[in-house]
């Protein structure tokens, strides 16, 4: 299988032939480690070819790439190159309205005040921040993205910023329209449905079941402050997990971990990644190898 139909697969619950992977970024300082670039090839940076054989080394399927706000011209420049010259399946990351409005808050704090006490200066904000999303969203689609991530960040370790009855009643009807949106435009644009997933840390666990029923095709990050196994209960093998691998496990558990990490997602769809999906520059490369040299057998 390709990369691109072994992640398709196993979204739509179809045979595969290994695990598919998938992750955010790898950053340079591991690149270099694990390519054994030296001193001088080190200094002439990481440039596409160096991280593109990054990403086969480790056997990734799935990769994620954020819009470059510093260009308004071609803010997917990096998506659609990757698109057209490499086979990994592609998804766009995109702000959801929660983590939309509050980037433009230098106070989080504030953010959250204005949420419960100003509903009409809210309500404002996360409708601009859905049309600069859907804006975004429709350019990746163009570009060639093969999947739409949408980053909401409504969490942390111990639970929700806002309460549920919060998020339910002033962010979760905007992110479903968002989702819904997209979805057509995708439909439009290609002629077939278009995976999309949401993605947030921390803990989740009272809002899993929304999640599902907005639409979206899978979750990521999954943190481990929520037991998995629960996670896979409250939203059914049909819904695709990604992710869920500690990055303090790599020296820590290795591929006992993997076992571990598995027995809670499967049986259901799931794509194997880290929480975090950024791996950096402070792992070890033995480690790495040896985790995802070990998920390369699994199926």
């Amino acid at each position: 299988m390709t990369k691109i139909e072994r992640v398709l697969a196993m979204i739509h619950g179809q045979p595969v032939d290994k695990l598919p992977k998938g992750e955010f970024h790898i950053e340079d300082g591991l690149i270099t480690k694990l390519l054994q670039m030296t001193s001088r090839e080190s200094l002439k940076g990481v440039g596409f070819e160096e991280r593109r054989q990054a990403t086969e080394l480790l056997g990734l399927d799935a990769l994620v790439f954020m819009a470059d706000a510093e260009s308004q011209d071609d803010p997917w420049a990096e998506l659609r190159r990757w698109q057209e010259e490499s086979d990994f399946f592609i998804f766009a990351l995109i702000d959801g309205p929660f983590q939309g409005v509050g980037h433009g808050y230098h106070d989080f704090t504030e953010f959250l005040m204005d949420i419960v006490k100003d509903q009409d200066k809210m309500d404002c904000l996360v409708q601009e921040s859905i049309q600069r999303s859907l804006e975004l969203g429709r350019a990746a689609i163009a570009s060639g993205a093969h999947g739409i991530l949408i980053a909401d960040d409504i969490a942390y370790n111990h639970g929700l910023y806002v309460s549920p009855r919060t998020m339910r009643e002033r962010f979760f009807s905007y992110l479903k329209e968002l989702r819904a949106e997209l979805g057509r435009c995708a439909r439009v644009a290609t002629g077939r449905e278009m995976p999309i997933f949401f993605h947030s840390d921390g803990d989740l666990q009272l809002v899993l079941r929304d999640i599902k029923e907005m639409g979206f095709n899978g979750l990521h990050s999954l943190e481990s402050v929520m037991d998995m196994m629960k996670v896979r209960e409250a939203v059914g093998e049909d819904f695709c997990l990604m992710g869920g691998y500690s990055l303090a496990w790599f020296s820590s558990g290795g591929s006992d971990k993997v076992d571990e990490l598995l027995k809670a997602t499967r049986p259901g769809r799931y794509i194997f990644g880290t929480s975090a999906g950024i791996l950096d520059a402070g792992l070890g490369v033995r480690e790495v190898l040896e985790v995802y040299g070990y998920t390369d057998k699994l199926i």
